[in-house]
């Protein structure tokens, strides 16, 4: 746990901004482990296998697997495209990749994506505070112009107060890093977002480029993690039967990709709203619980509220004003964003503004904004996300 977290949005001091709160690194390991108990400890049973189909259509096979369904069809899941499955709900939570099973709202901007490429190294010694969790260094390192490494004097310019001379073409990515002890770090190079993906080959030499510019020396790569986060995106339509939940639901911050804490977060109340609902199915005389299309659309309403798919439209027209920035822009983006009260930009990246509050935020944002992002701001409600954004805005203005 370290006790801040540190960012650098340009050169100099004017750019250096402390978040002022803790940064936890999270054991993925042992957070499985712990999830995987408790599982155990309730009774889930683990099946391996690939799902290659899920089908709400189709009535359920007469088979030892089958179970009855309350007022609705079965659901059958295809495993290895052999065995099937019968079951009375499906919730999908194995990530974005279980998105091909579902169907999604319409008109709505298309995901980006937020890559990213780091690793795990012992290294000679830790370039910054000993104690220093780098959050988002967006400083040059990378570029072949940091101090000292210049092939020709007359490049300083690049690093002079503007500090983004020849970067507006550029993808921006940024240096996350913290030490761990031992003369060991993990330093990662991340895109943001970005309509098209950053490669990871880019990624990684930008790393190489950043740790040879800051003198650092590897002594051995421990471990290596390519990341691939899709964000933003239309949302699953409710009135589908099959669930899903995680990433698999978008429960993912369009302008920032965090996923976990949220989903932590929401599970038990999801959880409850799903066997709420199944044993509710049984209370008639002469019928068993189960599940039916009315029950997946209360646990798809319960997870997609109206006022959730309201607050993720702003958070989708955030995503899409940010991957339309280059180096310069996204400086000034953050520098201002920090600048704002500390409940509304925490509040902004742990999802907990309400729609009423985001367009607070939005307002106190547009006062603190240098004049250039003021003008970007406006022009980008006339996009389609500034479209969608206002439509489901007036959705519930015609629906109150």
């Amino acid at each position: 746990v370290f006790g801040d977290a540190v960012c650098h949005f340009g050169e100099g001091a004017e750019g250096r901004v402390a978040v002022g709160r803790k940064y936890a690194k999270v054991d993925l390991g042992k957070l499985q482990g712990e999830l995987l108990g408790r599982c155990e400890r309730g009774g889930v049973l683990f099946e391996e296998g690939q799902v290659t189909a899920v089908d709400d259509t189709a009535p359920a096979p007469g088979n030892a697997n089958s179970r009855p369904s309350g007022g609705g069809k079965a659901v059958t899941v295809s495993v290895g495209g052999k065995d099937t499955i019968a079951c009375d709900v499906v919730v999908l939570a194995s990530g974005s990749a279980s998105s091909k099973f579902l169907t999604y709202e319409d008109e709505v901007p298309d995901p980006g994506a937020q890559t990213a490429y780091g690793f795990e190294v012992e290294i000679d010694a830790y370039p910054f505070g000993k104690d220093d969790m780098l959050f988002m260094d967006f400083r040059r390192h990378h570029s072949g112009v940091w101090p000292g490494k210049a092939l020709h004097p007359g490049m300083a310019r690049a690093l002079t107060k503007e500090s983004s001379w020849g970067t507006s073409e550029e993808v921006p990515s940024f240096l996350y890093a913290m030490p761990l002890g031992d003369n060991k770090a993990f330093f990662q190079e991340t895109c943001l977002v970005s309509k098209d993906a950053l490669p990871f080959e880019v990624l990684k030499r930008r790393l190489e480029r950043r740790l040879e510019a800051l003198n650092v020396k590897v002594a051995k790569v421990l471990d290596e993690e390519w990341s691939y986060i899709p964000v933003g995106g239309p949302l699953p339509r409710p009135d589908q039967k099959i669930l899903a939940f995680g990433a698999a639901a978008n429960l993912v911050h369009p302008a920032s990709g965090y996923s976990v804490a949220r989903s932590l977060k929401t599970a038990p109340d999801f959880a409850s709203t799903l066997v709420d609902a199944y044993c509710r199915e049984g209370e008639g005389e002469g019928t068993s619980k189960g599940w039916s299309e009315g029950a997946s659309h209360q646990a798809w309403e319960r997870l997609w509220s109206d006022e959730l798919r309201k607050c993720h439209s702003f958070h989708v027209f955030g995503m899409e004003l940010l991957a339309l920035m280059d180096v310069k822009s996204i400086n000034d983006f953050f520098i201002a964003f920090f600048s704002l009260p500390e409940q509304l930009w925490r509040g902004f990246l742990s999802s907990r503004l309400d729609s009423n509050q985001l367009l607070f935020f939005a307002l106190y944002m547009f006062a603190v904004a240098p004049p250039q992002m003021k003008v970007r701001l406006v022009v980008h409600i006339f996009t389609p996300s500034g479209r969608y954004m206002l439509s489901e805005y007036k959705k519930a203005l015609t629906s109150s």
